[in-house]
């Protein structure tokens, strides 16, 4: 199975994913993206820490797919 991981962009910082998942293919290691990134988009957004949230998911090391949350929130 192919080994993917996982870095996270958050608060202008970079956290690694050194360990990583094997996943059985691309499907999978983007839905773990999405739940990720939602995941730690919805803790930051809610303290307001953070209007963006990025994980840069990489395939044996190789650059796979890039999941990018972003909040806008707007006074009326």
């Amino acid at each position: 199975m192919p080994r993917f991981h996982f870095d996270i962009h958050e608060n202008g910082r970079l956290i690694l994913d050194e360990n990583g998942q094997e996943l059985l293919n691309g499907i999978d290691a983007r839905k773990e993206a999405v739940l990720t990134g939602a995941s730690i988009a919805r803790d930051v957004f809610v303290s307001g820490s953070e209007r963006r949230v990025v994980v840069d998911v990489r395939e044996e090391g190789a650059p796979f797919l890039k999941v990018s949350i972003a909040l806008d929130v707007e006074a009326v």
